[in-house]
């Protein structure tokens, strides 16, 4: 990548301040799509990216942006291929903030082969003068985590997050949640930010507001609350909130248990097809959880819910070691 982001540490002060001072950074619009780079995407979308490719090769720049997004990330049939998708988001980034802040996110999670914290603080730093803005809490949550500016990050996730960014209203929750740095822990002020987010349909901030419903952390418990919130995240793409519905109606099939090792008083009289909708959350946990201890555990509930649903075939109670 070009040396724009060669800046180095107090290049990125300087921007961040400069972001942080100034209510007048344009607001990032993002330009419409030409009919001959829609065309080429829909017919990567079919499994062909050779016209999106050749427009982008080519200097389009919106066909830059959109095939640097396609092989960061992968879509469809097409393989990943982030060290090429991040070439193009470079190409793209002079005009466009939305490639810059992918530039950051390059350099941030190592994705072109190398991790450079300075130069991803720098690239987030140009697109939130830019106007993205969700750039000025990627930059936040960088700086965030050094002690010495940990002020200064705090302050960007929350001029983001106050602006109606509805990640940035998540990543201040987590603050809250957690503490740390300039933060003390404060799961009252955790829960409003992560109500803000949730109701923008913000997955992870959906999945651990549910959390707090469930266990009156921060404010009331309100197990239905909790439930809607859960199916919320999950309609919203949310990998890791299965297990948290499969686990609530395994409890409320066996008085209060979750999966493991010991006995489960069955109540006769439960339909199978209610059996089955637990199955259901527990197998979509088992596919699409990135943790391997909750794949264990759907696979293992998965085993004792077929017992319960031949013991409910077969007697009115039962009890599954």
């Amino acid at each position: 990548m070009s040396s724009w982001s060669s800046g180095g540490a107090m290049a990125v002060l300087a921007a961040a301040t400069a972001i942080a001072a100034s209510a007048a950074a344009p607001q990032w619009t993002e330009p419409a799509v030409s009919p001959e780079v829609r065309a080429a995407m829909d017919k990567a979308d079919g499994g062909d990216p050779a016209d999106l490719l050749k427009l982008a090769d080519g200097g389009r720049v919106d066909a830059q942006y959109y095939a640097g997004g396609m092989l960061i990330f992968g879509r469809g049939q097409i393989a990943r291929d982030p060290a090429r998708g991040c070439a193009y988001e470079e190409k793209a980034s002079a005009t466009r903030a939305d490639a810059m802040h992918l530039v950051g996110e390059c350099w941030r999670r190592g994705l072109a082969g190398k991790l450079d914290k300075q130069k991803a603080q720098a690239a987030y730093a140009r697109a939130a003068e830019m106007g993205y803005p969700k750039s000025k809490c990627a930059l936040g949550e960088m700086l965030f985590a050094d002690p010495a500016q940990a002020e200064r990050g705090l302050s960007l996730c929350k001029e983001a997050a106050e602006g109606g960014d509805a990640d940035a209203q998540a990543r201040v929750g987590d603050f809250y949640f957690r503490g740390g740095g300039p933060v003390k822990a404060d799961h009252a002020e955790a829960r409003r930010w992560y109500e803000r987010a949730a109701k923008q349909n913000q997955p992870a901030a959906a999945r651990q507001l549910g959390e707090m419903y469930a266990k009156g952390d921060g404010g009331k418990r309100d197990g239905k609350k909790a439930m809607e919130l859960w199916k919320a995240a999950d309609a919203a793409g949310d990998p890791m909130v299965a297990i948290l519905v499969a686990d609530r109606l395994f409890a409320d099939m066996t008085g209060g248990k979750t999966p493991g090792p010991g006995k489960y008083a069955f109540k006769g009289g439960i339909p199978t097809g209610d059996i089955e909708v637990v199955e259901e959350w527990y197998a979509q946990a088992r596919e699409r959880d990135p943790r391997p201890e909750v794949k264990k555990r759907a696979e293992y509930a998965l085993s004792v819910l077929g017992s319960f649903k031949k013991a409910a075939g077969e007697t009115p109670a039962a009890e599954q070691r």
